[in-house]
Order: structure tokens, then sequence, then C-alpha cells
């Protein structure tokens, strides 16, 4: 079968990829929520925003589990919960959204993270977790499962960025003399290794979130979604 790199998804965009298949009871009892928690604030300037706080733990009881939770809660729980003192203090909101989709390969659960701001400054992690082994499932372990190399899949990954770059990148108005889209290009394959947020899909594909690196910082929220699919 013939590899391909396929882009999903372009630029500013919140994920799409939630699952189409129904998940059974066993599926939903396996993730619960640390905070679930929405409203509306208006802040001491007068500043009004909603905001939505889900943060998702595994329901296991093995050290992974428990390290993945930790990080989940370290990283979003604390996010959520520095808006709430803000809430309390009358200030600003930071960030006005976490929100999270499961993805299961079999025994094996994937969680995809997004946390955002009112301005649409979006950050995605994801992790995986496998049921019927207890154990963490690692993106070296996904290449493995499907018999890809990570020199293959980086080389595939940056050959797929770097022919969709120019079509996909918009300079915004007005930075047109200060951004360089070689420059950008550059960048964006330099940063690409293993580290990458990456997940199967609910079609069994690989899914890797792609930041593209705008050199002047302006582009913190454009992302590619890119699967690896078989053909």
């Amino acid at each position: 079968m013939k590899r391909t790199l396929v882009i999903m998804l372009t630029l500013s965009l919140m994920l799409a990829f939630s699952s189409t298949v129904s998940a059974d009871q066993t599926q939903k009892a396996s993730v619960c929520e640390l905070y679930s928690v929405d409203g509306f604030y208006e802040d001491d300037l007068g500043n009004q925003s909603t905001y939505s706080f889900h943060i998702p733990q595994i329901n296991a009881d093995t050290p992974d589990a428990e390290e993945i939770n930790k990080e989940i809660a370290e990283e979003f729980g604390t996010l959520a919960e520095d808006q709430f003192e803000n809430m309390k203090n009358g200030l600003s909101l930071i960030f006005g959204k976490v929100d999270w989709d499961a993805y299961w390969n079999g025994d094996q659960l994937f969680l995809l993270l997004t946390s955002d701001t009112p301005g649409e400054i979006i950050n995605y992690a994801a992790y995986g977790y496998d049921f019927e082994n207890g154990c963490r499932v690692t993106n070296e372990m996904i290449l493995e499962q499907k018999g890809i190399s990570e020199e293959e899949y980086i080389e595939e990954l940056k050959e797929s960025v770097r022919g969709m770059f120019d079509d996909i990148v918009t300079i915004p108005e007005g930075m047109e003399t200060e951004l360089d889209v070689d420059e950008m290009l550059a960048h964006t394959l330099n940063r690409l290794d293993m580290e990458q947020p990456m997940f199967i899909n609910q079609y069994g594909e690989i899914v890797t979130i792609v930041q593209i690196d705008l050199v002047a910082g302006a582009g913190y929220n454009n992302y590619l979604a890119v699967t690896f699919s078989e053909k």
C-alpha cells in the first residue's frame, strides 16, 4: 500500500474530528471530568464573555493513567483554576475555553485537548492510553503499530507541509513586509519532530497537529491537522 499524507484542516479552526461512532457505556465510563464548568462573566471593566472549562481524566487505576491525569491537571486544570481566580477578583479572562475529544482505536483511548483565548489563540495537546495493557500510548508506539518508521513519518510530514504551505498560509493584512513565507516555512519544518501532538482518529488514521511558525510570533493559532493514511 502507498502511504500518503493528506492535509485535513488549515489555519485557526477548532478541530472538527469529533467521532461519529457512538461510544459504548464502557468507553463513556472510561473518562470523567476534573472540571465541568460553563457560564457567563463580566469583569470589573465591563468586558463580557462566556467561559467553558472541561478537563478530562482517565478512569483507570494504573501508574501511567495517574501520570497522564496529573499532566492534564497541571497544564489544563491549573489554567482553569487561574481563570476562576481572575473571576473571583474581577479580572479579565486570559483563557475562555478548555475542551476535549475522545477517539478510540480498539482498547486505546486518545484524548485531544484544546485551550483557547477570547482572541482565538488555540493550543493543542494529545494523550494516549491503552486500557488492555494499562499503559500510555506514545507517539513512537503509534508509528510502530502502523509499521511506519520515525524517519519515514517525519520526512513525509515535511514534504506534505512544504507542498501545501504557499496555498494555506495567508499573510495578515498590514504585515506583508514583516513576514517572509520562506522563512516561516523553514521555521515550521525545523520544529517538526516526534513531540508534535499525535493521535489515532476514529478511522484508524494517524493525525498530527502541526503549528505554523510565524516568524513574527503572531501565528500562535495557525495549525494544520495532517493525516497519515494508507491507500
